[in-house]
């Protein structure tokens, strides 16, 4: 997982302290989100591990609803810079970049942070109206990489169809982290896990069509006979 890291943006000494200190806030927010849980998150825990005030706290988080949006914010930002990254390190193949994106989620989703954060926000947006809202705007975002390479190396399908691919290789990947997150039962296995995923996903957006997804059942049941 990314470390929160703030791009300090023109300004007055004044701006770039604040800046740095509400990095120094979500870091310390993140790092009790991971260790305790959301149920451990407190704002007097995140002043004390920051070492100011409460009140301080408040004035640049009124609540920790509000702190906890903007931690989300700043980490997909960290997410679609290690995106950008992959690609570019991958060329200028689409199928490339695609798979440099898989290895780079799979491998991101057995480090300690991961493995923890996602799930307690998980749990979070499962009684959280704006925790959920929150979470289904990050994964939006963290598609939307995914999503303009299947265009890429699949141009037949049309925008629903992109988005409902994209949906499923995300939701299919998130799903592993509690088999092969950090010290869980398959983590051991990582390397051929991540095989399997290049070859069923790289499979799925090249040879899926039109008709695969718009097919009733009796059709597909048919097809596969």
């Amino acid at each position: 997982m990314r470390s929160i890291k703030l791009q300090n943006r023109p300004g007055t000494g004044t701006y770039i302290k604040g800046q740095e200190r509400i990095e120094q806030i979500l870091v310390a927010a993140q790092g009790i989100l991971i260790d305790k849980g959301y149920s451990g998150l407190s704002m007097r825990k995140i002043a004390t591990a920051v070492g100011i005030t409460i009140g301080n706290l408040h004035y640049y988080y009124p609540s920790k609803k509000d702190l906890l949006s903007d931690l989300l914010d700043h980490v997909i930002e960290g997410y679609l810079l290690e995106f950008n990254t992959a690609r570019a390190e991958a060329g200028s193949s689409a199928l490339d970049q695609f798979i440099a994106i898989i290895n780079f989620i799979v491998d991101d989703l057995t480090t300690h942070d991961t493995t923890n954060f996602f799930p307690e926000l998980w749990a979070l947006a499962n009684h959280d109206e704006q925790a959920a809202e929150r979470m289904h705007e990050l994964y939006r975002k963290a598609r939307l990489d995914i999503n303009d390479l299947i265009a890429q190396i699949n141009p037949t399908l049309s925008h629903q169809q992109r988005e409902e691919v994209g949906l499923f290789i995300s939701a299919s990947l998130e799903g592993l982290t509690p088999f092969i997150g950090n010290g869980k039962p398959w983590n051991s296995n990582v390397a051929n896990i991540k095989r399997i995923a290049i070859k069923s996903f790289v499979d799925l957006v090249t040879d899926i069509r039109d008709e695969d997804i718009a097919s009733s059942k009796s059709e597909l049941i048919a097809a596969c006979d």
